[in-house]
């Protein structure tokens, strides 16, 4: 692997929801991804380490669901 010592910029190849432009993906130094949208100043940012406990977060979450979910639908048929 090799350490980022710069900044890095890609451009998306689809385009973002109704505003039709592509996203900007940006890694910079100090483990941190930005956003924007093309051909615009405003960007968000947030730490590597923040979204990938936010995204495990998101996981377990969707994982729960599905087992409530499934409990529901058995639980359903057994009552038909």
């Amino acid at each position: 692997m090799i350490a980022l010592n710069k900044g890095l910029q890609r451009k998306t190849l689809a385009t973002f929801r109704h505003y039709r432009v592509p996203l900007v993906v940006e890694l910079l130094p100090g483990d941190v991804i930005r956003l924007r949208e093309h051909k615009r100043r405003y960007a968000v940012s947030i730490s590597i380490h923040d979204l990938y406990a936010e995204l495990v977060r998101r996981d377990a979450a969707r994982k729960r669901m599905q087992k409530f979910n499934a409990r529901r639908a058995r639980a359903k048929q057994r009552k038909s």
